[in-house]
């Protein structure tokens, strides 16, 4: 059986905690821990210290992990982010397309209607006179019959045709 220390060097804490000496030296001097008595030049610490130490260390090691992992997610979500402002900026350039797509098409519906509009009076002014053939056209023809005979060249009135 081993008998169980109740003092330890820093050398000895460092080796039961699997650490270097100067992290012990470090967190002794930071957190201002005094050792409980001295073995000559050797500063000796309590069990209860080793206890004290180690829950830093431990806590120092969770921070860590904890920083590491919270960095690692900052990474994931500004990729992340920034993986969505190229994606809205995408859609954004999309809809800007599809808006002047729209208004090409409404102008080309614009122009179309109105050669309809165009066409259906054209036809509209040629059945016109195909309805009336009865009396009107039948007038106008004999008018401007009479109007081309009442009417002659200047030649054909000097030579009397």
């Amino acid at each position: 059986m081993k008998k169980e220390k109740l003092y330890y060097s820093q050398t000895e804490i460092a080796n039961e905690l699997k650490v270097s000496q100067a992290t012990i030296s470090r967190l002794l001097r930071f957190k201002d821990i005094q050792p409980v008595k001295r073995d000559g030049k050797t500063k000796k610490y309590s069990k209860e210290q080793l206890k004290h130490i180690s829950f830093l260390l431990a806590d120092k090691k969770e921070r860590t992990t904890e920083n590491t992992l919270n960095d690692k997610l900052f990474k994931e979500l500004k990729k992340e982010i920034e993986s969505l402002e190229q994606d809205k900026k995408d859609y954004q350039d999309q809809i800007n397309q599809l808006q002047e797509q729209l208004k090409m098409a409404q102008i080309n519906l614009n122009q179309s209607q109105q050669l309809q509009l165009e066409q259906s009076k054209k036809i509209k002014e040629l059945e016109a006179p195909k309805e009336e053939q009865d009396g009107d056209v039948k007038e106008s023809k004999t008018q401007s019959n009479d109007e081309t005979t009442e009417k002659k060249s200047f030649w054909s009135r000097i030579l009397g045709n």
